[in-house]
């Protein structure tokens, strides 16, 4: 399949830019749902504001917007140890909790992005589990994405009225390395990482408009080789380095919106992390009930072979 047709592209100038009246998008996310709803090859619910996120992804295209849903649940039932079998009880999801920070940083940035920032809490290789990370990841995204981005001090609750403008135009990712070492390297799962960069560059419904990597080691050129089969030439091209320092970052994002360790105002790391594991916990039931995720006759899907 072409990269640019049907999946969302990273590359932020070539990316269509979402527009569309409330009218417009509204009656687009009924047909959307019920389609759906409807489609044999499917789960059997989805979350509107969920829906909207990919709609908004594709730039309110509804051809494309199947088609990247299509993708995106086929990929999570291809692989269910990432993406569906979730329990915060499990004691080796408690263990990744514990040695990885990922924070969803509150706000957006005036480009209308959502900041993501990652680091290892605990040094020792040992403890590093790409199963584990990859699917805290991505719980924390499901959990985030049933809420807006946009924090307007209104509510999200039952009372809260859906707009696309409260949906973040994409994810800008910010990756601390400080401590990482080529023994670090012999953890990663190749398998694990494939699909990952996969399914964020072609079915995460959120476009990825940069990734930022910080406190960057001796040995960069050797990381990066290991990641690029798995980059597209857009993502590679949107990776930057910073390798002296900050002040880079701050030009690049709003300093204010990062953790109060790097120079910003949203708060300690332990104090976002803590805001991300509740929300995993208070989504525990969505996250863990089938009817949001699994599809029943996969066999029959177009995607069924990713």
């Amino acid at each position: 399949m072409d990269k640019g047709e049907g999946t969302p592209k990273a590359d932020e100038e070539s990316a269509p830019q979402p527009t569309s009246s409330s009218a417009e998008w509204s009656d687009k996310l009924t047909e959307l749902v019920a389609w759906f709803e409807g489609n044999p090859n499917l789960p059997e619910k989805i979350e509107p504001i969920v829906m909207l996120r990919f709609l908004k992804c594709m730039a309110f295209d509804v051809e494309r917007t199947k088609t990247l849903v299509e993708l995106n649940y086929s990929m999570r039932n291809k692989h269910p140890h990432l993406f569906m079998d979730r329990n915060m009880e499990d004691e080796m999801t408690a263990k990744g909790l514990r040695v990885s920070d990922l924070l969803i940083l509150p706000g957006v940035t005036p480009q209308g992005n959502k900041l993501l920032f990652f680091r290892m809490a605990d040094l020792d290789p040992h403890t590093r589990n790409s199963v584990e990370e990859t699917k805290i990841f991505f719980m924390m995204s499901d959990a985030r994405f049933t809420m807006p981005d946009v924090e307007r001090g209104t509510g999200s609750g039952e009372d809260y009225v859906l707009d696309e403008a409260d949906i973040a135009q994409g994810d800008v990712q910010i990756v601390d390395i400080e401590g990482y070492t080529i023994r670090h390297l012999a953890y990663v799962s190749i398998f694990v990482l494939r699909i990952y960069m996969k399914f964020l560059q072609e079915a995460y419904p959120s476009r990825l408009r940069a990734m930022h990597v910080i406190n960057c080691p001796s040995y960069l050129d050797r990381l990066i080789s290991m990641m690029s089969p798995f980059l597209r030439e857009e993502v590679r091209n949107m990776i930057k380095y910073h390798t002296e320092g900050l002040e880079s970052l701050y030009k690049e994002v709003p300093r204010d919106m990062l953790p109060e360790e790097y120079g910003g105002k949203a708060g300690s790391v332990a104090e976002l992390k803590a805001r991300g594991v509740q929300s995993i916990k208070d989504k525990t039931a969505y996250l863990s009930d089938e009817r949001y995720w699994k599809v029943a006759s996969q066999s029959k899907s177009r995607w069924s072979w990713f």
